[in-house]
């Protein structure tokens, strides 16, 4: 089974969890919309994971225009390259036909507990409200942003919060139980809510628990 990856800026996450080299021959393709990342370049290569950088501003692509444009790159890559499920950790909405020919195979890590705090800043929306728990959501990808059925969550108390690495990098377990429970076909969907085979949905850090 093979997988691929969407990210923007940094991709900091994606950085760490390939310092792992966790089921590298398993990655397709990294597609960033960052031209600059070369840091993450370098790891690829040395990896000999294929790279596609792109910018937007190079290819004089206007706002919604970016959305078209990474969602019709990521669709040809899934296909020329033969991923099953990408995993997203990119800034751009994505949109059109790869929704439909990849329903249930587009994976986010958003940064709260859906269904709270969708959209943008949403540790900074959380931390506002004075949110008793922080922590990230990985969620199948609808056409409606951050509203996909959830596959998995990670908990963080706020008293706990140490800057925003502290919730982000429980998303680098996460990415590593999910490709074993999806390489192992455990993930179900049923009428919109998700259920991995026997798993463990003890209250826990990590919702199903760590089996990893």
């Amino acid at each position: 089974m093979k997988f691929g990856f969407y990210v923007s800026d940094n991709a900091g996450r994606l950085k760490l969890f390939l310092q792992h080299k966790f089921e590298i021959e398993s990655i397709a393709f990294v597609l960033i919309d960052n031209m600059d990342n070369h840091d993450l370049g370098q790891i690829c290569e040395q990896l000999e994971i294929p790279f596609y950088p792109y910018s937007y501003s190079e290819l004089g692509l206007k706002f919604k225009e970016q959305n078209r444009f990474i969602s019709a790159k990521l669709m040809e890559l899934m296909e020329l390259k033969g991923a099953e499920y990408c995993f997203v950790f990119g800034n751009r909405i994505l949109e059109g036909d790869l929704l439909t020919k990849y329903q249930n195979k587009l994976i986010n890590f958003h940064p709260s507990l859906l269904p709270a705090f969708k959209g943008v800043k949403s540790i900074d929306q959380a931390l506002e409200n004075k949110a008793l728990l922080l922590g990230n959501s990985a969620h199948f990808i609808e056409e409606k942003v951050d509203s996909g059925s959830v596959i998995m969550q990670s908990l963080l108390p706020a008293l706990q919060f140490n800057g925003y690495d502290s919730v982000l990098d429980l998303q680098i377990p996460m990415l590593k139980q999910l490709i074993k429970w999806l390489k192992a076909d455990r993930i179900i969907l049923n009428n919109g809510r998700v259920e991995v085979k026997n798993a463990s949905y003890k209250m826990d850090t990590f919702i199903p628990n760590l089996e990893i």
